[in-house]
């Protein structure tokens, strides 16, 4: 094969193929263009051993969808690690109501250093308040008012 003047085996050409492949992968880290330049490798060493360019693109083929079909379950395996963000570590904590807290309307709780939209599950909570965290929805925490036995302990 000639490109720009210059002669090119089939296996230089399924190797660059490779190279630009393992390239791609490096700067996406999707974990799929590496197992197609695992197939052109396999590509490559057929055109070696100097099979047609039908059988070079067949076992380019064969082995690409092969690498994706064994790896595809081990990857969805792996991913299924879920990492807590720090908006988990707030939950229990305490914080202040800066705005009347309700069931029916958001008030505003700083805690953690920052102030939070915040709901109530019954009731009202009014400025001022200490209020312990539940839950965190979105943006929104769910608090309730602190009793006076935990405020005293």
């Amino acid at each position: 094969m000639t490109i720009f003047g210059i002669t090119l085996s089939a296996a230089i050409v399924w190797l660059i193929a490779a190279a630009i492949l393992a390239i791609i992968e490096a700067f996406t880290l999707g974990l799929t263009s590496i197992w197609f330049a695992g197939g052109a490798v396999a590509a490559s060493i057929t055109a070696i051993l100097g099979g047609s360019i039908v059988i070079q693109v067949a076992v380019f083929l064969v082995v690409s969808i092969a690498l994706v079909a064994i790896t595809l379950p081990l990857r969805k395996k792996f991913n299924k690690k879920t990492e807590d963000t720090n908006i988990d570590a707030i939950i229990g904590q305490e914080g202040i109501v800066e705005k009347a807290v309700s069931h029916y309307q958001s008030g505003q709780v700083r805690a953690d250093g920052k102030v939070w939209s915040a709901t109530c599950t019954q009731g009202e909570i009014k400025k001022g308040a200490v209020v312990i965290i539940k839950a965190v929805k979105g943006v929104t925490l769910t608090v309730e008012e602190k009793r006076e036995q935990e405020q005293e302990d």
